[in-house]
């Protein structure tokens, strides 16, 4: 169910939520409601598909690393 909110808001700062949500291809209110969520994450539900977008390829190994066994272990187990 969704529920009407009023905000208090500088017009410079509606100006680039406007500019964010218009690039993103989302209409504001949903750009809020993410934003919300994200400060405020629902207990229990993990956003898997945002968490995985926002690390994805943001982290290297060395190539020398991989010959660790634990290294190893936990790239078989957690790397997709």
């Amino acid at each position: 169910m969704k529920t009407k909110l009023t905000l208090s808001v500088s017009a410079k700062s509606v100006q680039r939520a406007k500019a964010v949500a218009r690039r993103r291809g989302v209409p504001l209110s949903r750009l809020v409601e993410e934003h919300f969520d994200r400060l405020a994450p629902v207990a229990g539900k993990h956003d898997s598909e945002a968490f995985f977008a926002r690390w994805q390829g943001s982290f290297k190994i060395d190539p020398a690393a991989l010959k660790d066994e634990r290294v190893a272990a936990i790239m078989a187990k957690h790397v997709r």
